[in-house]
């Protein structure tokens, strides 16, 4: 990405699932898909945080096909039990 003006408001999602995550709720959705979304929706950097993976062959087709519009950082999303509740770690 190319910005001129230097400092300035940008889109970002740094919470995003794919439907590597076993709770995601339309498995056919695709990379295609995902990225027409974020340029639709003028969104300059995403984090993939799927639970308890990272996928490096998604990861990286949806790197290639941000083809720069979009970054895209692969991030895990990890749960533990404690005390029988959820933490996000």
């Amino acid at each position: 990405m190319d910005f001129p003006k230097g400092s300035e408001w940008r889109r970002w999602d740094l919470h995003l699932h794919t439907p590597l995550s076993e709770d995601y709720l339309n498995s056919a959705v695709t990379d295609e898909d995902l990225v027409s979304q974020w340029e639709k929706q003028n969104i300059a950097c995403v984090a993939v945080t799927d639970h308890h993976v990272i996928g490096v062959e998604r990861i990286r087709n949806l790197q290639a096909l941000a083809d720069g519009r979009t970054t895209v950082f692969p991030v895990s999303n990890c749960e533990r039990m404690s005390s029988g509740k959820s933490t996000f770690i």
